[in-house]
């Protein structure tokens, strides 16, 4: 679903966008963080992206007027539910989030104050917290002096950037006019849409205080095999608008993984790079005494390592892993009674 024209006035300061599917299991979590806001004047567009559970049973079970659903007959993945959200906004700024995250109350109220502190921004980001499949919650033990960080389109190319993707804050004409989400794949298009805002109108300011709760589901999309290899193409594509002024996108021509693949451009995920991730996973559940998390991301990394000699080398690593947390633990406990 495109975005379409709008037509009266915007009466609202922020219309946060939450896209779903089949998430019965979280989305009120999610739903109550936004009600928990220190600022009340929003209005919450939960879109549901053809969930076959009781999704909307779950939404529904809200009663507040500034709640507001829309159902999507067709499951047409995130990009498409956010532009059906966008669509319909009446606040001048729009708030991503995730049906399987929360955030912290004062969370909507200091992106606001944020945005108005840095109006050479082109949008606003949080850093994040990480919540486990046990319910264990930690973030970077080395967090930033400064409240407020300015990050440019090199840091997120390079992957150097501190805010996470559905914690964004952004003027809704601002995403209207570099032509909203593109929708020719499913994952990596918030960076798609970062990276086209940042062209425009510069870097983005983050607040460096965690504000936002990212669920490690192993069901995300970031866990999927595919994800490393299509969550490069944004990149791809922003290097193309560097160095030509367009990218294949905008000539109308099609994205060519195989040709990409061969020309380097874009590199397939490993063995070693699926199985670093829940190994990683799974030892940041071990330091935080979650044997629940620990177990559903060790099977998942033998999963990964179909031979017995891969699967040798990632109990190998799983202990040199576990050793270099005892030493060195990036990591540290995050406390707040709003933050799961």
């Amino acid at each position: 679903m495109e975005i379409g024209a709008q037509t009266g006035f915007l009466v609202l300061p922020i219309s946060v966008i939450l896209p779903c599917y089949n998430a019965e299991n979280l989305i009120g979590h999610a739903i109550q963080s936004i009600l928990r806001q220190t600022i009340e004047n929003w209005e919450l567009i939960v879109v549901d992206d053809a969930s076959t559970d009781n999704t909307i049973r779950a939404i529904r079970s809200f009663r507040d007027e500034r709640i507001k659903v829309l159902s999507l007959t067709t499951n047409s993945g995130y990009p498409a539910a956010m532009n059906a959200g966008i669509a319909s906004a009446q606040g001048k700024y729009i708030a991503r989030m995730d049906a399987d995250d929360v955030c912290l109350p004062a969370r909507l109220e200091e992106q606001l104050k944020a945005i108005e502190l840095h109006p050479q921004a082109a949008f606003c980001g949080v850093n994040r917290y990480r919540i486990t499949p046990g319910n264990k919650l930690y973030c970077d033990r080395h967090l930033p002096d400064e409240k407020y960080r300015l990050e440019t389109w090199e840091e997120l190319m390079s992957n150097q950037r501190l805010f996470t993707d559905p914690s964004v804050l952004v003027e809704r004409e601002r995403v209207l006019a570099v032509g909203g989400y593109r929708t020719f794949q499913r994952s990596g298009m918030d960076v798609d849409l970062w990276l086209r805002l940042m062209e425009r109108y510069g870097p983005c300011v983050t607040i460096t205080t965690p504000l936002f709760g990212k669920r490690l589901e192993p069901g995300s999309l970031i866990f999927k095999p595919e994800t490393a290899l299509i969550n490069q193409v944004p990149r791809v594509l922003a290097r193309q608008r560097k160095e030509s002024g367009s990218d294949v996108i905008e000539r109308g021509e099609k994205i060519n993984l195989n040709s990409w693949l061969q020309q380097g451009l874009v590199k397939p995920a490993s063995i070693h790079d699926k199985r670093s991730l829940f190994i990683g996973t799974a030892v940041v559940c071990i330091a935080l005494l979650d044997w629940k998390g620990f177990g559903i991301y060790f099977r998942y990394a033998w999963k990964v390592s179909a031979s017995f000699k891969e699967r040798i080398i990632m109990l190998v690593q799983i202990i040199v892993k576990l050793a270099q947390r005892i030493r060195h633990n990036p990591y540290q406990r995050f406390n707040n009674s709003y933050a799961v």
